[in-house]
């Protein structure tokens, strides 16, 4: 497969477009093990740009917009 921060990017690009995505679909899609894909998505969460469900990853709850 892909290089991890190309992989990482494609999580977060999947992960804007649905809103919540499950591990095993991101498994299947990037081709690569269960532990991988928690690794990389630990790496987003740590960084802010993800959040971890059980048993998957959407994005973190930023909270109303004030005007």
């Amino acid at each position: 497969m892909a290089l991890a921060s190309e992989r990482q990017e494609l999580v977060l690009a999947t992960v804007r477009e649905r809103g919540t995505v499950r591990l095993a679909d991101l498994v299947e899609r990037l081709g690569v093990t269960a532990v991988t894909v928690r690794r990389d998505v630990t790496i987003l969460a740590d960084r802010g740009l993800v959040s971890r469900v059980h048993g998957g990853v959407t994005l973190p709850y930023r909270g109303p917009t004030a005007y």
